[in-house]
């Protein structure tokens, strides 16, 4: 499958020899919480894929970023979307450094992030039903010291791993008014515990748990402050990061999904044109986030790259539920009682629907930009 090839080969250029290491270890032991897949990541120079070479990392294209993403998927769901959280917060801090309010406390943590190969979790949108993509559950209130942070994120990806952690935190002025900040807060800071939350086998190696803050002292200088209130539209920065974050969070589960299907093709069974449709779809699906990594090379990310990357996410979200079902019905009953793998892949084929931002959300932000307004997701 040619969309599947060209991402094993973005992987293997740009992490070499990664797919190797972990293509002899079980997949119920890298779908585990503790597997050695993050490990492997981290000294394959994964932390520094979407960093500029100016700063020592990897400095790949989006286009790149994408098909590795979607090689990692394929080795281990779990391992794709924890690098997909670790990457577009990563994204968001480089768009950061490029932008004309940046300080050098910007360029020397995205060089440590390189040179370190550090890990960085992503605290931002919360599983809560209702809930706005720009909301938060976590305050920080400010004094003489910095801001002491409160509250908690659930579900956190790379809560174990992690090095760093990036959180959007409600900041109230002395006027009462809220606003969106960005908390980076060293994995080591005094205040954050983790507790279990990820209740579920199916990517429990993604390390999705519960990070408590408790009155976390936040220097001054790693509070970020984008120009954007709490409910309301996004600043340039965050679009960016909702951009990436729709593509390589597509891309992993496409990914997954496309691994399933090439074990039904590999199997033989069904007719030519049960395998072909497997072809045809996957291909497509991996079109839809190659186009607007496409885009993001060309040097513009705005309304319309967003619009495109949620119109990408959610065509493909359809497609890879009904690639995930075709796949299984031509393994057979077979495969699915005798291997757990198959299950499992069907249940990750659904868990896209449930990153943000919602359909119904997404669809009318889609409908009003399509009207000639800015988008704004919820």
């Amino acid at each position: 499958m040619r969309s599947m090839d060209r991402a094993r080969e973005a992987c293997e250029k740009h992490l070499p020899h990664l797919s190797d290491e972990l293509a002899d270890v079980p997949p119920t032991t890298l779908e585990s919480p503790g597997g050695p897949a993050l490990d492997a990541f981290r000294r394959a120079g994964g932390p520094g894929l979407l960093i500029p070479t100016a700063y020592g990392g990897s400095g790949v294209s989006a286009v790149d970023a994408v098909r590795i993403t979607r090689a990692l998927g394929a080795l281990s769901p779990s391992l794709g979307v924890a690098s997909a959280m670790h990457n577009f917060s990563v994204a968001g801090l480089v768009a950061l450094v490029g932008s004309a309010g940046a300080s050098g406390l910007e360029w020397m943590l995205i060089e440590g992030i390189a040179r370190d190969r550090l890990l960085v979790a992503s605290g931002f949108a919360e599983g809560r039903t209702g809930s706005g993509i720009l909301e938060s559950a976590v305050t920080a209130r400010r004094t003489e010291n910095g801001y002491v942070v409160n509250g908690s994120k659930k579900p956190c990806s790379l809560s174990r791993s992690m090095d760093l952690l990036t959180a959007s935190v409600a900041l109230t002025g002395d006027d009462g008014s809220t606003r969106l900040g960005v908390a980076l807060i060293p994995a080591g800071s005094p205040g954050i515990s983790r507790n279990p939350f990820w209740g579920t086998p199916v990517l429990a190696g993604a390390e999705s748990d519960e990070l408590v803050l408790r009155d976390v002292l936040v220097a001054e200088e790693l509070m970020l402050r984008p120009q954007v209130e709490l409910g309301s539209g996004l600043d340039t920065l965050q679009t960016v990061g909702f951009v990436w974050f729709e593509l390589l969070v597509t891309s992993a589960y496409t990914g997954a999904v496309g691994g399933l299907a090439e074990r039904a093709i590999r199997a033989g069974r069904g007719s030519a044109g049960d395998r072909a449709a497997l072809v045809i779809g996957m291909e497509a699906a991996a079109a839809l986030t190659e186009n607007v990594a496409g885009a993001i090379d060309s040097g513009t990310v705005g309304n319309d790259e967003l619009g495109a990357a949620l119109t990408a996410r959610y065509a493909v979200q359809d497609l890879l539920v009904d690639l995930a079902d075709r796949s299984a019905e031509l393994l057979g009953g077979l495969a699915f009682v005798t291997s757990p793998e198959v299950g499992q892949l069907l249940a990750v084929s659904r868990a896209l629907a449930f990153h943000p931002p919602s359909r119904l959300s997404a669809a009318q932000a889609l409908l009003d930009h399509h009207d000639g307004a800015p988008l704004r997701v919820r």
